[in-house]
């Protein structure tokens, strides 16, 4: 994970729609994903987020994956769960790319999900939520 700035890492754009059930509320975020909702904002607009604190999201969303009928459509597996661990493993955190790193210092402030949602859209045209693209 040290393409573009060491240390940093971004969660796959295209898992954050699967993984923001599991995360819960502003209030619930903390004791449920073990990050901060400013963390969570950066996780929902595709930015990057220090090393630790995806390892830290990933060992929290991982053991609830099930719960996700997105995640299991998308990592099939013939387990009780129904949810191929190892391939959600392997793609749940990305490297910051040099080019998203050099453009983040030139972002407004981001202070709502819907914001996020709609700049990561707009970053990574493949990433949707509920089906449908945000713009």
């Amino acid at each position: 994970m040290t393409r573009g700035r060491p240390g940093m890492c971004i969660v796959n754009p295209a898992l954050v729609a699967e993984i923001a059930p599991l995360t819960g509320s502003q209030s619930e975020i903390m004791r449920r994903a073990g990050i901060s909702w400013n963390s969570w904002i950066k996780v929902s607009a595709g930015l990057p987020i220090r090393v630790s604190v995806g390892r830290r999201l990933k060992a929290r969303i991982l053991p609830r994956a099930h719960e996700s009928e997105g995640l299991r459509r998308r990592f099939p597996a013939e387990t009780t769960d129904g949810i191929d661990h190892a391939a959600l493993d392997a793609a749940f955190l990305r490297p910051v790319a040099p080019a998203v790193s050099t453009d983040v210092t030139a972002l407004p402030p981001i202070r709502s999900i819907r914001r996020a949602r709609q700049l990561l859209v707009g970053r990574y045209p493949a990433a949707v939520y509920g089906g449908v693209a945000l713009s």
